[in-house]
C-alpha cells in the first residue's frame, strides 16, 4: 500500500465537518472571494480559461506553510515514482 511505504496514517473523518478539514474550507472560501464572488461569465468556456488563468497565477505564489515554495515547486519535487 503507497500510504504505508510513505509512512503515512490514512484517518478517516465525517462528512461536513469544516472544523476538521480547516485548510481546505479555508482555500474554498478564499478562491469564492477572489475568484467566483468577483466575475460573471457568459459561458462556460469563458469561466474555464480564467480559472485556469488564476489557478496558474495562485499556484505561482510562495506560501509559508510551505517554506516559501510555490504548490508547482512542492509538486515538481514530490517524487511520485514511490507511491506507484
Amino acid at each position: 500500500m503507497a500510504l504505508k511505504r510513505l509512512n503515512i496514517k490514512h484517518k478517516r473523518t465525517r462528512p461536513y465537518s469544516p472544523w476538521q478539514n480547516g485548510i481546505v474550507e479555508r482555500s474554498h472560501r478564499i478562491d469564492n472571494e477572489r475568484f467566483y464572488n468577483k466575475k460573471r461569465f457568459i459561458s462556460y468556456k469563458e469561466m474555464e480559461k480564467s480559472f485556469y488563468r488564476y489557478a496558474n497565477r495562485y499556484n505561482n505564489i510562495p506560501k509559508k506553510i510551505l517554506n516559501f515554495k510555490t504548490p508547482n515547486e512542492i509538486v515538481s519535487e514530490f517524487n511520485f515514482k514511490d507511491i506507484a
